[in-house]
């Protein structure tokens, strides 16, 4: 391939990057504020089992944005895998941190469709309306709610892991970008941003949450702050990353050096 059609190649990847992690950033948002979908009710006497069977219930009506959203997502990720390649071509292929990045991306997209994979598979089985009509039916609730836990134990684990893999990538480009002035020197600068961030929502939620409830402060919310710094990284910064690489790789654009 010519180095335009690998120029044009990264910015149709970086479109489907941007695209596609902005709308299900949104979608993320919408329903963790419930927005989009009604917040589940629990009754004051209900049992322990009844309360896990309206959880349910409510992720069964939120089932579709959900699919939707890991989806987009799954794609986002694919097209990140995808561009760490293409990269390699149109920043400076001698250098050796072109390599780290493109293993980088590769092995970081790869983890993240996986991780959107395994969570659908398991949310669909384990909220399923279908019930044994039998003895054991507040076993098996309680069994799927467990098993529920597990999976997203460990998408969690696998999205925390994309964060780190992919700022060691954005790490790795933006020295490339630099040493060969291949992009603008902003461009460079937020690229070394949106490295920290990610790395930074990897430290939070895997060493300052922990130590925060050891601490005491149970009682906040981080499933919505957790969600609120999804939205600001993948819904915010990745997408203007993107674009932003999109738009300096056209053929028309002009390429000051760093």
């Amino acid at each position: 391939m010519t180095d335009a059609a690998w120029r044009q190649l990264a910015a149709r990847l970086s479109w489907v990057t941007a695209g596609t992690f902005l709308v299900a950033s949104v979608v993320v948002l919408l329903l963790s504020f419930n927005v989009s979908a009604a917040e589940p009710t629990f009754a004051p006497d209900a049992t322990f089992v009844d309360n896990i069977l309206a959880s349910f219930e409510n992720q069964q009506a939120r089932w579709i944005q959900d699919l939707g959203s890991s989806l987009l997502f799954g794609v986002g990720f694919a097209a990140l895998a995808a561009l760490g390649a293409t990269l390699r071509h149109v920043l400076g292929r001698d250098d050796p941190r072109s390599m780290l990045a493109t293993a980088a991306f590769l092995v970081a997209g790869t983890v993240g469709l996986v991780s959107q994979l395994i969570y659908i598979g398991g949310t669909e089985v384990a909220t399923n309306p279908q019930y044994c009509d039998c003895d054991f039916l507040a076993e098996e609730v309680i069994s799927r709610a467990m098993i529920l836990d597990v999976i997203n134990g460990i998408v969690y684990w696998m999205i925390d892991g994309f964060s780190v893999l992919f700022g060691v990538g954005l790490i790795a480009v933006a020295g490339v970008a630099s040493a060969s002035g291949s992009m603008p020197v902003t461009w460079v600068t937020f690229t070394r941003l949106v490295a920290i961030a990610g790395l930074a929502s990897a430290v939070w939620n895997r060493v300052a949450i922990p130590l925060l409830i050891r601490a005491g402060y149970e009682d906040l919310d981080y499933g919505r702050i957790v969600s609120i710094i999804l939205v600001v990284v993948a819904g915010i910064l990745v997408p203007i990353w993107a674009a932003w690489l999109a738009r300096a790789l056209r053929p028309s654009a002009v390429e000051p050096t760093t």
